[in-house]
């Protein structure tokens, strides 16, 4: 009996093996630039969070409660109450609803190691690595091989050095590929700050790259008159609370395994111990970028377990409205938190949130100002697996935004810099591919509204602020003609396409129109864009 148990304990141990070879050779070998540097020797941060809150809890908590007195002062008096009902009264902005077309600037400690398994439906966010390499068994293995066991989340901060990172080109980009507005992650959920924020010594100016990252892109944006939003995570993975016995103890926003206190000085340094995390830090840290960077746009994110009145998420942005009222128009998204544990996206906001496609109602896509955000390749951050075969192509990129654009959205398009800042080539060149095509197409694009039926097969359709045009956008050639079923003959009073001199001939097919297009367009070259082509259709005055 004993030598059965024996065999099969012997066959259990070499099965267990073999799974575990197969899985470390299923697990990639990065790059050397997406590895630990031979010879690196972590960095201990100068203070540990003990140090931290005895030098430095009361001071700082004593500037909170004043910024927090401030939130309350300004939105008594002001005309926006820190309650939903009357958030739900502020409108999305004219300039966001023509806008169409922003950069969302996905980069900070998690860019460093630029990995997450692809799957066949997309890919899991490299912009969790930090959190998953503590929380995931496949982020374990991978970081295991590539960084070794012992390198701890916070080890990252010192080679998060910016080295290639030029905000200014990024802004140019951003204008040049025909984007409307700016949206950098200032603030993602493990509370590294891109700014120098006097509420944690978490920032680039104190840690990293010591200095702020953020203020040339809000400089570029005014110079070139482009939008600026910022990006807040509203919560964070840790943070340490001064519990009632003067002792620190870890603030988590999950139900994970609680960090031990050695696990927290590796994944929440340079934070500084508070005794309400909202009151305390996150307000007067909103509040404080606010005043010192005016944004046109705040982005909540990282709410979806906590209840929005806990985050105070309404006051934030009744401040935000009120500081602005008179002066400029702004808006803030939808991400508020939850209420009685359900996510309040696409219920508050001046618009609502969608990501990669996740927000499929088309009734309140159609009802309520939205954007849609995601990358050109599957996933929020930077992935050095990224190659032409799995990202997007110029042309379904192009057919893919005009059908946001039709069902009245925006597009908030990621990019994902690489560890030290750089912007692939991969995703410029993309970029540069729809800015060729909006500046022949713009029209058909920005200021525009939804016009019914929206999308019709190949056909997406968009109509102009006043109603005088509706833009016929035709992701593929329909050769010879086109017919136009929705749009009644006797409106028409002419047809041209954007980009080609001279006007179409149309006749009346049914209750639509029927286009005649010209024999030199049928070859590809002569026509105008090299993806979809737009016909504008002026309306008859009533």
């Amino acid at each position: 009996m004993k030598n059965i148990f024996f065999i099969a304990l012997l066959i259990f141990a070499v099965f267990a093996c073999t799974q575990k070879k197969e899985i470390s050779e299923q697990i990639p070998l990065a790059p050397e630039q997406y590895r630990k540097p031979e010879n690196y020797k972590p960095e201990s941060y100068g203070y540990t969070l003990n140090e931290l809150k005895d030098q430095f809890s009361e001071g700082m908590m004593k500037r909170s409660a004043e910024a927090y007195q401030k939130v309350v002062s300004v939105n008594e008096k002001g005309k926006w109450k820190g309650t939903p009902e009357s958030i739900d009264e502020h409108k999305a902005p004219e300039w966001f609803l023509d806008a169409k077309f922003g950069m969302f600037i996905d980069w900070g400690l998690w860019s460093i190691a630029g990995w997450a398994p692809k799957i066949e439906e997309g890919a899991m966010y490299p912009d969790w690595y930090e959190f998953r390499l503590h929380t995931d068994s496949t982020f374990m293995a991978y970081h295991h091989k590539n960084w070794g066991a012992d390198f701890r989340r916070d080890d990252f901060i010192p080679l998060f050095q910016a080295k290639n990172y030029n905000p200014e080109m990024l802004v140019d980009l951003a204008e040049e590929s025909g984007m409307k507005y700016v949206v950098p992650f200032c603030k993602h959920h493990s509370g590294f700050c891109l700014w120098p924020s006097s509420y944690t010594k978490r920032n680039s100016f104190e840690m990293g790259p010591n200095r702020d990252l953020i203020r040339p892109i809000v400089e570029k944006c005014k110079e070139e008159g482009l939008k600026f939003g910022f990006y807040f995570s509203v919560d964070e993975w840790e943070y340490p609370i001064i519990g009632s016995d003067g002792d620190i103890k870890p603030r988590i926003w999950s139900t994970d395994v609680v960090p031990t206190m050695e696990q927290l000085e590796h994944r929440a340094s340079g934070k500084i111990a508070v005794n309400d995390f909202t009151k305390d830090y996150l307000v007067p840290q909103a509040v404080e970028f606010i005043d010192n960077y005016d944004p046109d746009l705040i982005w909540y994110d990282g709410e979806w377990l906590t209840e929005a009145t806990e985050l105070q998420t309404y006051d934030i942005s009744a401040y935000y409205y009120n500081q602005a009222e008179g002066r400029k128009e702004v808006a803030v998204n939808d991400r508020y938190g939850t209420k009685d544990g359900k996510r309040l996206r696409s219920i508050h906001g001046d618009f609502y949130t969608s990501e990669y496609d996740r927000m499929g109602n088309i009734n309140k896509k159609l009802s309520h100002p939205w954007e849609e955000c995601r990358g050109i390749s599957q996933s929020f951050g930077y992935n050095w697996q990224d190659t032409e075969e799995n990202v997007i192509s110029s042309k379904d990129f192009v057919d893919m935004f005009v059908d946001i654009v039709a069902k009245g959205g925006n597009l908030l398009l990621i990019v994902n810099l690489d560890g030290q800042g750089a912007l692939p080539k991969i995703q410029q060149d993309r970029l540069i591919d729809i800015g060729k095509w909006l500046e022949i197409n713009g029209e058909g694009i920005y200021s525009t509204r939804a016009c019914y039926p929206y999308l019709e097969e190949d056909i997406a359709f968009t109509k102009s602020k006043d109603g005088k045009n509706i833009y016929v956008i035709m992701k593929e050639w329909p050769g010879s003609e086109v017919q136009l079923q929705s749009i009644l003959f006797d409106k028409v009073s002419k047809v041209e396409m954007l980009g080609y001199e001279g006007l179409f001939t149309f006749q009346k097919a049914g209750e639509g129109v029927l286009v005649e297009l010209p024999r030199n367009l049928q070859a590809e070259a002569n026509r105008p864009s090299n993806y979809a082509s737009i016909l504008k259709v002026t309306l008859k005055a009533d």
